[in-house]
């Protein structure tokens, strides 16, 4: 088992898993409907991030496969302390190592780097009619603290 930061040769797997993702999560809500150019937006989102001083994108590997990644960016709450917050805006995991307690190990690998940078809280962002998320983070001590509504008015 490898943790490691994502690097820019990372940037197609990447685009791949995280695109996984969004199609996934579009299953949750007809409010999360993805676009076709999907995987395009995601490549450039992560090309981004990659070179953004503000994110951090990390990998879990074994035997030098990519298995899981996770997408942090970091981000500053004016009105609350701490200010400076991890958030988790991308999380994907193979679907065959889920539920086999890869994303546990992956996540307190995260945090405890998170910690050594001087973060202190983090936060997660999944869709709210994803009950295995919102399972998985309340096992690993998050809780919820915003509601975000969506409503269509096409």
């Amino acid at each position: 088992m490898t943790i490691r930061r994502a690097t820019k040769s990372d940037i197609d797997t990447l685009a791949d898993m995280f695109s996984r993702m969004y199609i996934l999560n579009s299953e949750f809500d007809p409010l999360l409907q993805v676009p076709e150019d999907i995987r395009q937006r995601v490549r450039a989102s992560v090309e981004k991030a990659i070179s953004d001083e503000n994110s951090l994108i990390y990998i879990y590997e074994e035997e030098e496969k990519p298995y899981a990644a996770i997408k942090i960016k970091f981000d500053e709450r004016e009105f609350y302390t701490p200010s400076k917050v991890a958030r988790i805006e991308e999380f994907y995991v193979h679907p065959a190592k889920r539920r086999g307690g890869l994303g546990g190990t992956f996540l307190n690998f995260v945090e405890e780097d998170l910690k050594k940078m001087g973060v202190t809280l983090i936060i997660a962002r999944f869709p709210s009619k994803n009950l295995i998320a919102v399972s998985f983070y309340s096992k690993h001590g998050f809780r919820e603290i915003h509601n975000e509504f969506a409503k269509s008015i096409d």
